[in-house]
């Protein structure tokens, strides 16, 4: 009889237990401009970006002499390569981004 109580109890625990899974997304760092220029996490347009922006980052300021118009063309070039097009939001983003990165300190 007892035996048969606990295997009751058992069989009534377990039918008690909830399993529960979640995915959880983790939101765009602020500092991704990739995620920023509008390519998603993952994909090979992002990563491709991410890697052109690390190396651009590597280079650093330019030097305190360097003309503006040549700081602006040097952006526009950068986020052409990014894969960002012309006369877009996301390109006109990238081109002022690009310019406070360049821009010396």
């Amino acid at each position: 009889m007892r035996f048969a109580i606990v295997v009751l109890a058992g069989a009534l625990a377990a039918a008690c237990t909830i399993q529960e899974s979640r995915t959880v997304v983790p939101a765009p760092r602020v500092d991704d401009a990739c995620s920023a220029y509008g390519y998603a996490p993952g994909t090979q347009a992002h990563r491709i970006c991410a890697e052109r922006e690390a190396a651009a980052r590597a280079r650093g300021r330019m030097a305190a002499g360097y003309a503006a118009t040549r700081l602006e063309a040097d952006a526009q070039e950068a986020c052409l390569s990014y894969g960002l097009s012309r006369g877009t939001s996301r390109f006109d983003r990238c081109v002022r981004r690009e310019i406070d990165y360049r821009r010396p300190i």
